[in-house]
Protein backbone atom coordinates (compact mmCIF):
# COMPACT_ATOMS: atom_id res chain seq x y z
CA UNK A 1 0.00 0.00 0.00
CA UNK A 2 2.74 2.33 0.42
CA UNK A 3 4.53 2.02 -2.92
CA UNK A 4 0.75 2.72 -3.98
CA UNK A 5 0.67 5.80 -2.57
CA UNK A 6 3.98 6.80 -3.49
CA UNK A 7 2.36 5.91 -6.92
CA UNK A 8 -0.35 8.37 -6.53
CA UNK A 9 1.57 11.70 -5.02
CA UNK A 10 4.31 11.31 -7.60
CA UNK A 11 2.65 10.90 -10.75
CA UNK A 12 1.37 14.62 -10.74
CA UNK A 13 4.72 15.95 -10.47
CA UNK A 14 6.04 16.16 -13.97
CA UNK A 15 2.78 17.39 -15.00
CA UNK A 16 2.87 20.85 -13.70
CA UNK A 17 6.19 21.35 -15.48
CA UNK A 18 4.12 22.84 -17.97
CA UNK A 19 4.00 24.07 -18.41
CA UNK A 20 -1.92 44.90 -15.10
CA UNK A 21 -4.82 46.71 -16.13
CA UNK A 22 -7.53 47.80 -14.28
CA UNK A 23 -9.67 45.02 -13.32
CA UNK A 24 -13.36 44.37 -14.47
CA UNK A 25 -16.34 42.89 -12.32
CA UNK A 26 -16.40 39.17 -10.45
CA UNK A 27 -17.83 36.65 -13.27
CA UNK A 28 -19.70 33.99 -10.88
CA UNK A 29 -22.63 32.05 -11.98
CA UNK A 30 -22.50 32.02 -15.88
CA UNK A 31 -20.92 29.14 -17.57
CA UNK A 32 -18.97 28.69 -20.19
CA UNK A 33 -17.85 26.03 -22.30
CA UNK A 34 -14.84 26.27 -23.93
CA UNK A 35 -13.42 23.54 -26.75
CA UNK A 36 -10.44 21.69 -27.08
CA UNK A 37 -8.63 22.50 -30.33
CA UNK A 38 -5.38 22.10 -32.45
CA UNK A 39 -4.60 25.44 -34.02
CA UNK A 40 -1.28 25.08 -32.79
CA UNK A 41 1.70 23.79 -30.68
CA UNK A 42 4.18 24.86 -28.52
CA UNK A 43 7.71 23.80 -28.65
CA UNK A 44 9.28 23.62 -24.68
CA UNK A 45 12.25 21.84 -23.47
CA UNK A 46 13.39 21.51 -19.88
CA UNK A 47 16.38 19.23 -18.70
CA UNK A 48 16.09 16.95 -15.92
CA UNK A 49 16.20 18.10 -12.32
CA UNK A 50 15.92 16.55 -9.07
CA UNK A 51 12.99 17.31 -6.42
CA UNK A 52 13.48 16.22 -3.33
CA UNK A 53 14.59 12.49 -3.70
CA UNK A 54 12.92 12.32 -6.72
CA UNK A 55 15.29 12.19 -10.36
CA UNK A 56 12.69 13.88 -12.92
CA UNK A 57 13.78 13.07 -16.42
CA UNK A 58 13.52 15.78 -18.87
CA UNK A 59 10.55 17.71 -20.50
CA UNK A 60 10.41 17.82 -24.34
CA UNK A 61 7.01 19.21 -25.41
CA UNK A 62 6.66 19.21 -29.17
CA UNK A 63 5.02 18.18 -32.45
CA UNK A 64 7.24 14.85 -32.44
CA UNK A 65 7.11 13.96 -29.04
CA UNK A 66 4.85 10.86 -27.64
CA UNK A 67 4.99 12.23 -23.84
CA UNK A 68 4.22 15.57 -23.88
CA UNK A 69 2.00 17.77 -26.42
CA UNK A 70 0.48 21.38 -25.89
CA UNK A 71 -1.78 23.09 -27.91
CA UNK A 72 -3.63 26.52 -28.32
CA UNK A 73 -6.40 27.30 -28.36
CA UNK A 74 -9.82 26.37 -26.26
CA UNK A 75 -12.05 28.65 -27.61
CA UNK A 76 -16.14 28.54 -27.50
CA UNK A 77 -15.84 28.09 -30.99
CA UNK A 78 -17.62 23.81 -31.65
CA UNK A 79 -14.75 21.55 -33.36
CA UNK A 80 -16.11 21.50 -36.65
CA UNK A 81 -13.23 19.51 -38.07
CA UNK A 82 -11.74 15.36 -38.42
CA UNK A 83 -10.48 15.91 -34.91
CA UNK A 84 -7.14 14.60 -33.84
CA UNK A 85 -6.69 10.98 -32.34
CA UNK A 86 -3.22 11.34 -30.11
CA UNK A 87 -1.77 8.62 -29.20
CA UNK A 88 0.36 8.87 -26.12
CA UNK A 89 3.51 7.15 -24.48
CA UNK A 90 4.37 7.72 -21.03
CA UNK A 91 8.00 8.39 -21.01
CA UNK A 92 8.57 11.24 -18.41
CA UNK A 93 9.89 9.25 -15.45
CA UNK A 94 10.04 10.21 -11.82
CA UNK A 95 12.26 8.06 -9.62
CA UNK A 96 10.60 6.67 -6.88
CA UNK A 97 9.06 3.46 -5.31
CA UNK A 98 8.25 2.28 -7.37
CA UNK A 99 9.35 4.35 -10.41
CA UNK A 100 6.49 6.29 -11.87
CA UNK A 101 6.24 7.19 -15.76
CA UNK A 102 3.41 9.88 -17.48
CA UNK A 103 2.23 11.43 -20.14
CA UNK A 104 -0.14 14.51 -20.82
CA UNK A 105 -2.08 16.84 -23.51
CA UNK A 106 -2.44 20.69 -22.72
CA UNK A 107 -4.74 23.03 -24.12
CA UNK A 108 -4.49 27.13 -23.30
CA UNK A 109 -6.88 30.20 -23.94
CA UNK A 110 -6.48 33.39 -25.05
CA UNK A 111 -5.12 35.48 -22.91
CA UNK A 112 -7.39 38.02 -20.54
CA UNK A 113 -7.28 41.47 -21.83
CA UNK A 114 -7.64 42.96 -18.39
CA UNK A 115 -8.11 41.62 -14.58
CA UNK A 116 -11.03 38.74 -14.58
CA UNK A 117 -11.78 37.09 -11.11
CA UNK A 118 -13.16 33.81 -11.85
CA UNK A 119 -15.34 32.06 -8.71
CA UNK A 120 -17.26 28.04 -9.40
CA UNK A 121 -16.80 25.04 -10.60
CA UNK A 122 -14.96 23.34 -13.67
CA UNK A 123 -16.78 20.49 -15.69
CA UNK A 124 -13.54 18.80 -17.83
CA UNK A 125 -14.78 16.41 -20.67
CA UNK A 126 -11.32 14.78 -22.04
CA UNK A 127 -12.23 11.68 -24.77
CA UNK A 128 -9.32 9.25 -24.42
CA UNK A 129 -8.90 5.40 -24.47
CA UNK A 130 -6.25 2.87 -23.86
CA UNK A 131 -5.41 -0.61 -25.48
CA UNK A 132 -2.59 -1.25 -22.83
CA UNK A 133 -2.39 -4.84 -21.16
CA UNK A 134 -0.70 -4.78 -17.53
CA UNK A 135 0.39 -7.33 -15.46
CA UNK A 136 -0.82 -7.96 -12.15
CA UNK A 137 2.25 -6.19 -10.56
CA UNK A 138 1.52 -3.09 -12.98
CA UNK A 139 -1.05 -0.20 -12.86
CA UNK A 140 -2.31 2.98 -14.13
CA UNK A 141 -4.07 6.34 -13.30
CA UNK A 142 -5.73 9.26 -15.13
CA UNK A 143 -5.53 12.82 -14.45
CA UNK A 144 -6.74 16.35 -15.26
CA UNK A 145 -6.52 19.64 -14.11
CA UNK A 146 -6.84 23.36 -14.76
CA UNK A 147 -4.16 26.45 -13.99
CA UNK A 148 -3.05 29.86 -14.13
CA UNK A 149 -0.03 30.99 -16.33
CA UNK A 150 0.73 34.84 -15.74
CA UNK A 151 3.58 35.97 -17.72
CA UNK A 152 5.65 38.37 -16.12
CA UNK A 153 4.88 37.99 -12.73
CA UNK A 154 6.00 36.91 -9.12
CA UNK A 155 4.19 33.60 -9.59
CA UNK A 156 4.05 32.81 -13.22
CA UNK A 157 2.41 29.14 -12.61
CA UNK A 158 -0.17 28.94 -10.35
CA UNK A 159 -1.95 25.02 -9.93
CA UNK A 160 -5.78 25.72 -9.39
CA UNK A 161 -7.12 22.36 -8.99
CA UNK A 162 -6.31 18.77 -9.83
CA UNK A 163 -8.04 15.68 -10.22
CA UNK A 164 -5.81 12.15 -9.90
CA UNK A 165 -8.12 8.92 -10.40
CA UNK A 166 -7.43 5.70 -8.29
CA UNK A 167 -4.87 3.18 -9.09
CA UNK A 168 -5.70 0.26 -11.11
CA UNK A 169 -3.36 -2.56 -10.13
CA UNK A 170 -3.28 -5.31 -12.79
CA UNK A 171 -5.77 -3.36 -15.04
CA UNK A 172 -6.20 -0.09 -17.33
CA UNK A 173 -7.70 2.59 -15.81
CA UNK A 174 -9.01 3.54 -19.71
CA UNK A 175 -11.46 1.95 -21.58
CA UNK A 176 -10.29 0.47 -25.14
CA UNK A 177 -13.27 2.26 -26.80
CA UNK A 178 -12.81 6.38 -27.17
CA UNK A 179 -14.91 7.31 -23.93
CA UNK A 180 -15.81 10.50 -22.76
CA UNK A 181 -14.00 11.09 -18.81
CA UNK A 182 -16.03 14.19 -17.11
CA UNK A 183 -14.62 15.13 -14.39
CA UNK A 184 -16.91 17.83 -12.54
CA UNK A 185 -14.80 18.21 -9.07
CA UNK A 186 -12.72 20.85 -9.99
CA UNK A 187 -12.75 24.42 -8.53
CA UNK A 188 -11.77 27.63 -9.15
CA UNK A 189 -12.28 29.92 -5.87
CA UNK A 190 -12.47 33.37 -6.48
CA UNK A 191 -9.32 33.41 -8.51
CA UNK A 192 -8.07 36.87 -9.98
CA UNK A 193 -6.53 36.14 -13.59
CA UNK A 194 -3.82 39.28 -14.00
CA UNK A 195 -4.59 41.04 -18.05
CA UNK A 196 -1.98 39.06 -20.11
CA UNK A 197 -2.30 35.76 -18.05
CA UNK A 198 -4.11 32.39 -19.51
CA UNK A 199 -6.34 29.56 -18.28
CA UNK A 200 -4.61 26.19 -18.53
CA UNK A 201 -6.36 22.47 -18.81
CA UNK A 202 -4.48 19.46 -18.99
CA UNK A 203 -4.86 15.90 -19.18
CA UNK A 204 -3.37 12.77 -19.16
CA UNK A 205 -2.12 9.02 -17.44
CA UNK A 206 1.06 7.25 -15.65
CA UNK A 207 1.69 3.73 -14.85
CA UNK A 208 4.29 2.12 -13.07
CA UNK A 209 4.61 0.07 -16.41
CA UNK A 210 7.13 2.57 -18.96
CA UNK A 211 5.79 3.46 -22.52
CA UNK A 212 1.86 2.88 -21.23
CA UNK A 213 0.06 3.86 -24.41
CA UNK A 214 -3.15 5.85 -24.45
CA UNK A 215 -4.79 7.91 -26.97
CA UNK A 216 -6.72 11.46 -26.35
CA UNK A 217 -9.08 12.28 -28.52
CA UNK A 218 -10.11 16.24 -29.39
CA UNK A 219 -11.29 18.67 -31.82
CA UNK A 220 -13.96 17.02 -33.17
CA UNK A 221 -18.08 17.02 -33.17
CA UNK A 222 -17.74 13.40 -32.25
CA UNK A 223 -14.79 13.69 -29.65
CA UNK A 224 -15.88 17.19 -27.45
CA UNK A 225 -13.10 17.44 -24.93
CA UNK A 226 -13.73 20.68 -23.54
CA UNK A 227 -14.36 22.60 -20.70
CA UNK A 228 -17.76 23.95 -18.78
CA UNK A 229 -16.01 27.15 -16.83
CA UNK A 230 -17.92 29.79 -14.83
CA UNK A 231 -17.81 33.76 -15.86
CA UNK A 232 -19.32 33.83 -19.64
CA UNK A 233 -18.69 37.62 -20.02
CA UNK A 234 -14.78 37.10 -19.11
CA UNK A 235 -14.23 35.37 -22.16
CA UNK A 236 -15.28 38.21 -24.35
CA UNK A 237 -11.71 40.27 -22.86
CA UNK A 238 -9.44 37.82 -24.36
CA UNK A 239 -6.70 38.69 -26.19
CA UNK A 240 -4.25 37.69 -29.01
CA UNK A 241 -2.12 34.12 -27.99
CA UNK A 242 0.46 33.10 -25.78
CA UNK A 243 1.43 30.75 -23.22
CA UNK A 244 5.02 28.56 -21.54
CA UNK A 245 4.82 26.38 -18.42
CA UNK A 246 7.36 26.48 -15.53
CA UNK A 247 8.08 24.27 -12.44
CA UNK A 248 5.76 24.13 -9.67
CA UNK A 249 6.58 21.19 -7.77
CA UNK A 250 6.40 22.20 -4.12
CA UNK A 251 2.61 23.37 -4.82
CA UNK A 252 1.88 20.80 -6.82
CA UNK A 253 2.90 18.21 -4.01
CA UNK A 254 0.96 20.17 -1.26
CA UNK A 255 -2.58 19.63 -3.44
CA UNK A 256 -2.30 16.12 -4.01
CA UNK A 257 -1.03 15.98 0.06
CA UNK A 258 -4.17 17.96 1.05
CA UNK A 259 -6.80 17.65 -1.52
CA UNK A 260 -6.37 14.15 -3.42
CA UNK A 261 -9.77 13.28 -5.52
CA UNK A 262 -10.49 9.61 -5.93
CA UNK A 263 -12.69 8.19 -8.22
CA UNK A 264 -15.55 6.67 -5.77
Amino acid sequence: MKSLKTFSLSLLLPLVIMTSLTGIGPAYAQSTTLYFHDNSELTFSYPPFRFQDLQISGIQANSSSTSARVFTTATTVAPSSDGLALSMSAMISVSSQPNVYAAFVAWVTNPFAANVTLDGNVTMHVWMSSSEVLFPWQGCEFFMGIADYSPGSSTPFQLLDHYLSNASIGYNALTTAPTDYVISTLRINQHQFRAGSMLMFFAGAGSNKRGYSFTVYFDSPSWQSRADIPGASALSEYGGLGWVWITMFPVALTVVRRNNKRLR
